[in-house]
Order: structure tokens, then C-alpha cells, then sequence
């Protein structure tokens, strides 16, 4: 048992002051009234979550992936070379936690390959155990358009014979049969699933998977409950693509399958329509927006308040772009609200929306236990900031909750606990020497990138064809 006193605490819903909050095992036991005027003040809150993430081991900008459009910047993602999985996670997951996140998605659309998925998967949840994080543990699915969002022979055509070969080497893997990978994911779950970890169906977005695909998974998540999370509409490129191959609508074919549920989370949604938002909203899908990965890739501004004018349940997603590249999820939440929460005297959304998104929406996405309010009962993940570091000024008394949108970082975070255990304190994660992993993975991924030569001489060329594919045969957009 542990008591917290703090002269300031929040959630979406309320603001307490001279608080004690008594956590018992991983939940909160009981709120009361703590001794005024705390001396060692602090802002509580619940920790922070995010919707949708990649678990990435290292900054993508550093192979050269930054203000790429989306459709090239993946192919970019080669260039790292195959790692231990269980030290590419304590990197993300360590990073994400000394940003505020006590839970994150990790999409694993690109698994490392150096043992079975299951096993792989099993490394991974180790160190998010180590690390102290929830995850939601999405296996990716794919079964078409490996280079691109249609046929890729004119692309292949395009190279010279040294690139193409290089190319068709590193992409063109054959993959693998619809219901090998739907028995993929139920033995990940088996190997993994369990109170801190959600494992959920993940294939990587419509233009990467066939109709046989996305009803298998529809059948499939009904069958077992299991949630299913997805990219949706992340580009212009994306869109045309689903305009062109579902002319009766994307969306409207996903509700006739049974895919729309409030089982599905769909991140980005940025090219999304208004009727695609009301269908989306009635079914209860939860829509995750990485608004500083849509600026980093060049996708667009998604509308967000739109969205929940017509009712969509919003989440927050970093998706391994924070702003600075950092996994800093205070700033990543101050940037989603300052964009959308409208101009002027017109509100939109209030910094309460926003943190409703960042607290309670988050948690269905990742199919985490109740929690993200300040109440007895809810789980023991909290955020503690240094009061007196988030206002250093001091002048006169200002609401800590107009602090924190107006300039909080991690720079300010105290301490993270997520279950009732402490994972994060003053500006360290406990139990990991995040520093020595990253020294470590720098190392195998510069040598790696001598080995990948190859690659980074083919990439040129591979991008100026994938851009002609896009711009000059399909007109797009």
C-alpha cells in the first residue's frame, strides 16, 4: 500500500486540490483530502496512453526517412538491419514511458524474422514487463502490394538491373496464406496475452490486404472477441486507391462484413469523409490520430474535430513520430489540441477533449483493464509532474491543467506508475539503463547499414519510380 498527497490532481472529468490517493496492489483504493498547502507539491493525473504505435528501436529521420511521403518512407525501414527483439523494445517502450506513456500499441508490422513470431513476440512482451508498460500487441497482416498500391511491374521496370534485383530481394518475399495468419495471431496470444498485454488482429491497412483477407478477419475478431486495429486513410494516395478498387465505398464494404465494431481501432483517418465518420462513429470504432506523424510524413491535418462532433470515440497515437522524436506523449497531446481545438473564440475542442482522448479512449483501443480516471476502483496508472518545475515562474496562482497544455514536457515528469508500480523517476527508467541499449543498437545499425549498401544505392531510384507510379500514371491526386 502507498500513499500519494499532492496539492493538485486531474482528470478529463474533474480537478481535485490537497488530494491523498491511497493505491493498493494495481488500483486505486481511495481519494480523501490530504493536508493543505503540500509542501513537495505535485500534479497528478492518469497516465498518459497511446492508441497506436510501432515500437520503432531508433529515430527513422536518421536513415534519411524525414518529410518523406508515407509511400516512400516505408521502403526506408529496410535499411535497419534485423536486431534482438527484445532490446529493440526496450528502447521504444523506454522512451515512451519517460514520455508519460503508461500503455502503448505496438503494431509489429515488420518483425525482426530472427526466430518464430510467437517467440519473437514473447521477447518483446519480456521487455515491455521490464520496461513496466502496458501493450497491446497488434500481428501485422498483409497479402498484396508490396511496393506499391496496385501492380508494381511498371516499377520494377523502371530500374536497372542491379537495383531491380536488390529490390525484388528485399520486398518481394512470398507471403504467407490468409489462414496461416489468422493462426498466427491465436498462437502470439497463447504465447503472450495476459493481464498487461492485449494481442489483437493487425493487418497494415486496405491497400495491403485482399477482400478474403479483411473477412477472414471480420469472421475471426467476432468469433473471439479479439480487438483488430488497422490503418485507415492515412494519405491522399490511400485514398485514391480505395476509391478506385471499392467504388461503392471502403467503409461502406467494411460495415457489410462485419469489420465496423467497437472492436476496431483505425489510425489516422485523415483522407476520411463525413458519411465514412458517421458509419464509423455508429458502429463505436475507435479512431487514433498521430497528428505529428501526419506532419513528419507529409500525410495531412486529420479531422479531428470533426470527428467528434459526429460522435467518433478519438484516441491519441504517437506512432514513433512524436515531434521531436522523442515519444514525448505531453507535448504530442499539447500539439493535437493547440491544432484542432479551434481558433479565435470558436472552441472545438476544449483541453479536456483533448485529455479524454490521451486518458479514457486510449484504453479501449489497447483493451486495457478500467482506469484513466481519478476514482476508486480505476487502475493505478498515474502521472506525477513536479509542480514547481511545470511553473517555475511562479507569479500568481494559474490552473496546473492550463500549465500543462501551455508547456509541459517530460522535462517536468516526476514519476510514472503504471499497475501501482513505479517505473519512471525523475527523468530514469528504473531497472533499465536505456542509455547503454541505445548505445548498443546504434552500434549493430551502423555496421548494418554498411551491409545494406546495396540498398541505400538501389533507394534513389526505387524512389523516383514509386513517385512516377503515383504522380505520373495515376494522376494522383
Amino acid at each position: 500500500m502507498r500513499q500519494i498527497t499532492a496539492g493538485h490532481a486531474f482528470d478529463a472529468r474533474r480537478s481535485l486540490q490537497d488530494t491523498a490517493l491511497t493505491i493498493e496492489g494495481g488500483s486505486i483504493a481511495a481519494i480523501t483530502g490530504g493536508p493543505a498547502g503540500t509542501a513537495n507539491d505535485v500534479v497528478v493525473l492518469p497516465a498518459l496512453v497511446n492508441a497506436h504505435d510501432h515500437a520503432r528501436p531508433i529515430r527513422t529521420s536518421s536513415v534519411g526517412g524525414f518529410a518523406r511521403p508515407l509511400e516512400l518512407w516505408l521502403h526506408r525501414l529496410a535499411l535497419f538491419a534485423p536486431v534482438d527483439p527484445y532490446l529493440a523494445t526496450l528502447a521504444p517502450l523506454g522512451r515512451a514511458a519517460l514520455g508519460g506513456q503508461g500503455a502503448v500499441m505496438i503494431h509489429h508490422v515488420r518483425p525482426m524474422g530472427l526466430t518464430d513470431l510467437p517467440t519473437e513476440a514473447a521477447a518483446m512482451a519480456r521487455a515491455a514487463r521490464d520496461i513496466g508498460v502496458r501493450i497491446a500487441f497488434g500481428v501485422g497482416m498483409r497479402d498484396q502490394n508490396p511496393l506499391v498500391y496496385g501492380d508494381h511491374a511498371p516499377v520494377l521496370e523502371d530500374l536497372d538491373p542491379v537495383a531491380r534485383a536488390e529490390i525484388e530481394a528485399r520486398y518481394l518475399a512470398p507471403m504467407l496464406p490468409v489462414a496461416e495468419q489468422i493462426a498466427r495471431v491465436d498462437a502470439v496470444a497463447a504465447a503472450i496475452a495476459g493481464p498487461m498485454v492485449d494481442v489483437q488482429y493487425a493487418p497494415n491497412g486496405p491497400q495491403w490486404g485482399s477482400d478474403a483477407l479483411w473477412e477472414a478477419i471480420a469472421e475471426a475478431s467476432a468469433r473471439t472477441g479479439r480487438r483488430v486495429t488497422t490503418h485507415l486513410f492515412e494519405t491522399k494516395y490511400q485514398r485514391d486507391w480505395a476509391d478506385r478498387t471499392y467504388p461503392s465505398g471502403l467503409v461502406k464494404r467494411w460495415k457489410e462484413i462485419g469489420l465496423l465494431s467497437p472492436r476496431l481501432t483505425l489510425a489516422h483517418c485523415v483522407w476520411a469523409r463525413p458519411d465514412e465518420l458517421e458509419m464509423i462513429a455508429e458502429a463505436g470504432c475507435v479512431i487514433a490520430t498521430n497528428t505529428s506523424s501526419n506532419l513528419a510524413l507529409r500525410s495531412g491535418l486529420a479531422p479531428v474535430a470533426e470527428m467528434a462532433a459526429r460522435g467518433c470515440k478519438v484516441a491519441l497515437g504517437v506512432d514513433g513520430q512524436a515531434f521531436d522524436e522523442d515519444d514525448d506523449a505531453l507535448r504530442e497531446l499539447r500539439l493535437l489540441w493547440s491544432l484542432h481545438g479551434g481558433w479565435g473564440f470558436d472552441q472545438t475542442l476544449s483541453p479536456r477533449d483533448a485529455l479524454a482522448m490521451a486518458l479514457e479512449t486510449g484504453r479501449i483501443a489497447l483493451g486495457a483493464p478500467a482506469g484513466g480516471q481519478l476514482a476508486e476502483g480505476q487502475a493505478a496508472d498515474l502521472l506525477i509532474l513536479d509542480r514547481a518545475a511545470l511553473d517555475e515562474d511562479a507569479l500568481m496562482p494559474v490552473d496546473p491543467l492550463e500549465l500543462m497544455f501551455a508547456r509541459a514536457t517530460r522535462r517536468q515528469i516526476r514519476e510514472l506508475i503504471v499497475d501501482g508500480r513505479s517505473i519512471v523517476a525523475h527523468g530514469r527508467v528504473l531497472g533499465v539503463d536505456l542509455d547503454a541499449v541505445h548505445d548498443e543498437l546504434r552500434g549493430i545499425y551502423r555496421a548494418g547499414i554498411a551491409d545494406r549498401a546495396g540498398l541505400a544505392a538501389a533507394l534513389p531510384a526505387l524512389e523516383s519510380a514509386v513517385t512516377r507510379h503515383y504522380v505520373t500514371r495515376l494522376g494522383c491526386c
